[in-house]
């Protein structure tokens, strides 16, 4: 048995028993109920009016008719337009605390939606119209229970009196009983359209499987759009805090021997700096715009391979001893699609930075061709894009070194992105003593 199945147990029988009279939860059903019973009245006075005017014999029959269709069509629009679907579902949040999911804004609900909401519609006017029918009988035959108790000559005029129909012998005090007991049974009433609204709110108001796909692709799309954000903000600001670290000590070191060479590291501090703001401007840019903040006036655009000379030249400024194989031409940078430099160049950067970290004033090597059949893939192969880096691996750990980061992560799902493969770890074919990252990305319908 569970906890809540126990606490409730453990309630006395009268305090379930009277819990309609004073649970705030019946107060709030009921506020809801009346709504919805005096936009049913609205409906019936409609209707009502019609059944008038065909009553009378002047009436025009061909202008009445197409007026009541007309106006048939109106009343029915409502139960299935997407707001009124919306704000049923605010109500029963607010009125009777059930956690309906809310309908995204952009999503477009199925005609089975718009029915269901329809059916929720229609009983909440049913329910509702109920209770005020009784709440316009109760309360004034009550009142008059209690005025007819206590000798007071009946204030309503109607054909139908039911304090008549109790016998002179019967004293006064079955009339206030019979009062006492109409007044109580509307709680009860309220508590029991309450219970039968609740059980209907999610199927009838709930999302259907097209919404309930819409709302995990959204999920999806958010959770992407995260992690994209989250590769760039990890490689670039911390290319950029690895290299001002690396920069900086070696600053510290030739402060007061060589303060030429302090200078320039300095220097490079600041051009890191300044590359950092701009890759972060970059970023929050894409945040506002997918927020619907706006464009930014300014944004710095996504560095591609043609800015790999000045991520080489920034590493070599930290300690690496950084080479280059292979390098692309400009022609050959310009046709490479977009997404596929943008990846590319990400990789490098991460893979530098990792050198920077665990292996500082290490030979580097950066390997950037476009390998295509004949050029050393196989036979028939499609031309793809290789990256390649490779350091020695550090004999001793770096103090301060990073372990187990997200590094590698993030750009195995780059290029897993663009349909890439990526290989990271020791070569003991050409070096065993060698780190290397191996990107390789195909050009065939590669997004532009």
């Amino acid at each position: 048995m569970t906890g809540q199945a126990r606490s409730s147990s453990t309630v006395p029988a009268w305090r379930r028993m009277t819990a309609p009279l004073r649970s705030g939860a019946t107060l709030r059903a009921g506020v809801l109920l009346v709504i919805g019973g005096v936009v049913a009245g609205a409906y019936v006075l409609l209707a009502g009016g019609f059944a008038q005017m065909f009553a009378q014999e002047q009436t025009p029959r061909m202008a009445t008719t197409v007026l009541a269709v007309l106006a048939g069509v109106l009343v029915c629009l409502p139960p299935f337009l997407a707001p009124v679907r919306t704000l049923e579902i605010a109500a029963v949040r607010a009125f009777l605390e059930v956690p309906v999911p809310v309908p995204r804004t952009d999503a477009t609900a199925g005609a089975a939606t718009r029915w269901r909401a329809a059916a929720w519609y229609c009983l909440h006017l049913a329910l509702g119209a109920v209770l005020v029918a009784v709440l316009l009988v109760a309360i004034p035959v009550a009142t008059q229970f209690v005025l007819s108790a206590i000798g007071l000559e009946p204030v309503l005029v109607a054909e139908w009196a039911p304090w008549s129909l109790v016998p002179s012998w019967a004293g006064t005090w079955i009339l206030a009983l019979a009062a006492l007991v109409l007044l109580v049974a509307i709680p009860y009433l309220i508590a029991a359209e309450r219970v039968l609204l609740r059980q209907a709110a999610v199927p009838l108001l709930g999302p259907d499987q097209s919404e309930r796909i819409a709302e995990l692709e959204a999920a999806a799309d958010l959770a992407a759009e995260r992690g994209r954000v989250a590769r760039e903000l990890h490689d670039s600001v911390g290319h950029a805090l690895t290299v001002t670290t690396l920069q900086a000590a070696a600053a510290a070191r030739l402060l007061e021997s060589d303060p030429p060479a302090a200078r320039a590291a300095l220097s490079a501090i600041e051009e890191t700096g300044r590359s950092a703001m701009a890759d972060l401007d970059h970023v929050l840019g894409l945040l506002r715009a997918e927020r619907g903040q706006g464009e930014p006036a300014a944004r710095a655009p996504m560095r591609t391979l043609a800015d790999l000379g000045v991520l080489l030249d920034d590493a070599a400024q930290a300690g690496a001893q950084v080479t280059t194989s292979a390098a692309l031409s400009g022609d050959e940078l310009a046709n490479l699609p977009r997404a596929t430099s943008q990846e590319a160049y990400r990789v490098v950067q991460e893979a530098l930075t990792n050198a920077l970290r665990h292996a500082p004033a290490e030979p580097v090597t950066v390997s950037v061709q476009v390998i295509s059949a004949g050029g050393g893939a196989p036979a028939g192969a499609d031309p793809h894009l290789e990256v390649r880096v490779q350091n020695p691996l550090s004999p001793v750990p770096i103090p301060g070194g990073a372990a187990g980061g997200r590094g590698l992560t993030g750009m195995a799902e780059r290029v897993r992105l663009l349909r890439g493969d990526l290989t990271a770890g020791p070569d003991g074919r050409a070096d065993a003593g060698s780190w290397v990252v191996r990107a390789r990305f195909p050009l065939a319908d590669s997004p532009r």
